[in-house]
């Protein structure tokens, strides 16, 4: 934990120098806004659900991250061609199961990816999180309301469930392989605020993998970088709100430096 900030540094710099492709089959609502967050992030974003070029781009991409926002018909189809063949060629799947407890339909898509292959890290919010590891959580939509007492135990739980990476993103994110447990305790409330910042981290989490042998260590370099650009860009914009909010956080990863990291970063070992 001592040589956190350095660590974390050195796995964003490796990210910017060789720019991963990121292959994203994610929600309506926050396609423009990811693909700019992994551009001013560092990374090459592809946004495709096309079956007729899926496979193709699995093969030729860093890491696949799927986003069940505004599942389809098309859409979830795709994730599944998606997953195989990420599954085949070894490339790792960040998944983020929005609304997952919300309607039938949506934990039936998870759970079929679920059984096509082991994603290397699933990120969701607490009550997501909760819902999968099949506890009883207040969701409404995409939204968690509160946040839950027993997320540290809830991820470790998921974790060793589905034998990958899991993360809770809340006014703490929790991060589990399924052994130890990370709290991180950066981050602004107005990202909750801000319509795609947690699809936003699932896909900057997939940036991340590909630079990683560790995906539990991808996932918090990940994270941390995530909420400190938050932080950063809340600095400048809590006298105007969260339209400009949204701005400085595209620019607040393109600014961040290792001083910040090593000045602000609070992870805590549970």
């Amino acid at each position: 934990m001592d040589n956190a900030a350095d660590r974390i540094w050195t796995d964003f710099r490796t990210l910017r120098e060789t720019t991963p492709l990121v292959l994203s089959l994610t929600n309506s609502v926050v396609r423009e806004f990811t693909a700019n967050a992994l551009l001013a992030l560092g990374a090459s974003p592809i946004m495709s659900d096309a079956f007729e070029e899926i496979t193709e781009l699995v093969g030729i991409a860093g890491a696949l991250n799927l986003n069940i926002g505004t599942p389809t018909p098309r859409s979830s189809e795709a994730m599944a061609i998606a997953v195989a063949v990420a599954k085949a060629k070894g490339i790792p799947i960040a998944l983020d199961p929005v609304a997952v407890g919300a309607t039938q339909m949506r934990r039936k898509l998870v759970d079929r990816l679920l059984s096509m292959a082991t994603p290397t890290v699933i990120r969701g919010n607490q009550a997501e999180i909760a819902a999968l590891a099949g506890l009883s959580s207040a969701a409404r939509g995409v939204d968690a309301v509160g946040n839950l007492e027993q997320a540290p135990a809830v991820v470790r739980q998921l974790a060793r469930q589905t034998g990958t990476v899991v993360v809770a993103s809340g006014a703490t994110d929790y991060l589990s392989d399924g052994n130890n447990v990370i709290a991180i305790e950066n981050g602004h409330p107005l990202m909750a605020r801000t319509t795609g910042s947690g699809c936003v981290a699932t896909a900057v989490i997939a940036a991340f993998l590909p630079i990683s042998s560790h995906p539990f260590s991808a996932a918090i370099s990940a994270m941390v970088v995530m909420d400190l650009a938050g932080e950063l860009a809340a600095d400048h914009s809590q006298t105007e709100g969260p339209g400009s909010f949204r701005v400085r956080f595209l620019d607040s990863f393109d600014k961040l430096e290792p001083e910040q990291i090593q000045s602000r970063i609070k992870l805590v070992q549970l």
